[in-house]
């Protein structure tokens, strides 16, 4: 019996022993998960975001940039923010291609037909909508754009206006979690202060004198209704790219500016002649008045002079009459004989009375 089983044994196909395959298979899912597990344990966050961790889709901790480890098979999953980066919101227009040679896409350029399809695709994509049927993509992009930027004024005016909004995210869980979609909630506030700035002014305030207040006011508002929401964004600035009357009348617009920018110019010329006159002659008035006082007080003084003068001589004279009077008249002659051009001395009293002689006083050479 011996010999009939080592013949059976020979004659018959090597068997696959099933423990011997169920250990490979073993083996092989083992290595298949830790592979696995290691690739989904392992996340990198670039520079400029930081990176948001869910687990079993629940908010569990926010990570910095680099490489970090989660949970593997899906338990924790990362999701990257960028934090630092400034992000932009066009309204009334869109950039086509951004750089030296910028191009835009706005009313002037579809009417124009300055545009490609794509970029109207991309404008249409981006807005969320879809058409209704197959019409004119041309219009219907042109009527996105509109939807944008016409507004009305407070006092009954339309005005076209294009702004931009830039922002980041300062909250990565609030914007994540608190808000379905960030950034048409963003468009979406944004459009309602813009026009609730413009609805509560004029159309000279949207076009001229008030768009600085409505960028910083835009600014505030926004970002108290984005905290109000808490959508984890910080404005970093609104700016108003342009804001004009509607095209049809942008000429006649055009033209009262123009007027007003005359006027003021001519305002500006007088107020300029106007500080350069008035200055110089209240400065003349001054000068002749300040020399009229200075005039005055000399004459006051010299007459104060003359007053004490005559009141000392007249002291002396008092005290002796002749000799004051002899003096006087000697001092009166000394200062009248010197411009008398021809001296004659004349002699009074008697029968031979008269011309004596002339004094020759002018060419009398002086004694050495």
């Amino acid at each position: 019996m011996a010999h009939t089983f080592n013949v059976r044994r020979i004659n018959s196909p090597q068997q696959i022993n099933p423990i011997v395959i169920w250990r490979i298979i073993r083996w092989a899912v083992i290595a298949v998960l830790v592979v696995y597990g290691v690739m989904t344990s392992l996340y990198t966050i670039e520079t400029n975001s930081a990176g948001v961790v869910k687990r079993f889709g629940k908010y569990n901790r926010i990570t910095e940039p680099g490489i970090h480890l989660k949970l593997p098979f899906g338990i924790e999953k990362a999701i990257g923010v960028p934090v630092k980066s400034v992000q932009k919101e066009e309204f009334g227009f869109r950039t086509v291609k951004a750089g030296v040679d910028s191009q835009y896409l706005g009313i002037d350029e579809i009417q124009s037909g300055r545009y490609s399809r794509e970029a109207l695709v991309n404008l249409i994509r981006e807005s969320g909508e879809s058409r209704s049927s197959s019409g004119n993509l041309q219009s219907f992009a042109k009527e996105l754009l509109q939807r944008e930027y016409i507004m009305l004024t407070g006092d009954l005016n339309i005005v076209d206006v294009e702004w931009i909004v830039q922002y980041k995210i300062k909250n990565p869980r609030q914007y994540l979690f608190n808000v379905r979609n960030a950034r048409q909630t963003i468009r979406d506030c944004s459009q309602a202060v813009m026009r609730q700035l413009v609805g509560n002014g004029s159309v000279d305030e949207a076009i001229t004198i008030g768009r600085t207040e409505y960028e910083k006011s835009g600014e505030k508002m926004l970002q108290q209704l984005l905290d109000n929401y808490e959508t984890g964004i910080h404005i970093v600035t609104v700016k108003m790219q342009s804001s004009n009357p509607p095209q049809r009348v942008r000429p006649a617009f055009n033209e009262v500016n123009k007027a007003l920018q005359q006027k003021e110019q001519r305002i500006n010329e007088a107020m300029k002649q106007y500080n350069e006159v008035v200055p110089k002659t209240r400065g003349q008035a001054q000068r002749v008045i300040e020399a009229a006082k200075g005039y005055a007080a000399e004459r006051v003084n010299e007459a104060q002079g003359d007053v004490n003068k005559f009141e000392k001589i007249l002291t002396e004279y008092q005290k002796a009459p002749t000799i004051t009077r002899q003096r006087l008249y000697l001092e009166t002659m000394g200062k009248v004989l010197p411009q008398i051009p021809e001296k004659w001395i004349i002699e009074q009293g008697g029968a031979d009375g008269g011309i004596l002689m002339k004094l020759d006083l002018d060419n009398v050479t002086p004694s050495k």
